[in-house]
């Protein structure tokens, strides 16, 4: 089994319980407000607290806020759960910063080093030569993303760095983004595993070592 570093999805599990707060306050004050203005209310002041919680839990904005976090956190956790199945040899590092934007997931082994690029779409996702799509639109920025941060790991960890991005969600067609690989969670560890040896283990050892200090 692969030695892991750091908590996969800790950074969208914060928002989430950011979010929490801001409802729990949101029902607190209500509650409060109805108590201390209107006494003769106080017997209602929970349910004028859990409509005002439902009241913000309906807006727009907040209900994409958390389904877009909800399902964000869900994804990095099952992939998260996913590369622990890594054999012994691999270091999986979960949530590094790097400056403005995280790493889902860094994978250092014997067949070099990946940053694997968690999304949990709904509808269709089709990968082709020409790019890749979800619903029929195209999602350029996705692919950009995972190079992106790429390039940066390898300036930090003086190291090719590989990209993959992984789905999770309804369904997957196609393995490849143009030169970008895609998968499912459960054949991220297969694909992983298959890959032919690239460097010694002082090369290994000093890239987990880089790695380590990006850790939150």
């Amino acid at each position: 089994m692969s030695i892991k570093h750091g908590t996969a999805g800790k950074t969208l599990r914060n928002k989430l319980l950011a979010l929490a707060v801001i409802l729990l306050v949101v029902g607190i004050g209500g509650y409060l407000l109805i108590r201390v203005l209107v006494p003769f209310l106080a017997p209602a002041a929970p349910l004028v607290a859990l409509f005002l919680v439902l009241r913000v839990l309906s807006s727009k904005e907040m209900a994409k806020a958390v389904r877009a976090v909800g399902k964000g956190y869900v994804g990095e956790v099952t992939v998260g759960r996913s590369l622990e199945q890594l054999p012994t040899g691999w270091r999986v590092f979960h949530d590094l910063d790097l400056g403005g934007e995280n790493v889902d997931h860094l994978v250092i082994g014997p067949a070099g080093v990946f940053n694997v690029e968690v999304k949990n779409y709904s509808g269709k996702v089709i990968a082709t030569p020409k790019g890749l799509y979800n619903k029929g639109r195209r999602q350029d920025e996705v692919v950009k993303q995972a190079w992106r941060q790429s390039h940066k790991l390898k300036e930090i960890l003086g190291a090719e760095v590989k990209p993959i991005l992984v789905f999770v969600g309804d369904r997957l067609d196609g393995d490849r983004a143009g030169k970008l690989p895609v998968k499912r969670p459960e054949e991220l560890v297969r694909h992983l595993s298959s890959l032919p040896k690239v460097w010694e283990y002082g090369d290994f050892i000093a890239a987990v070592k880089k790695a380590e200090g990006l850790v939150k």
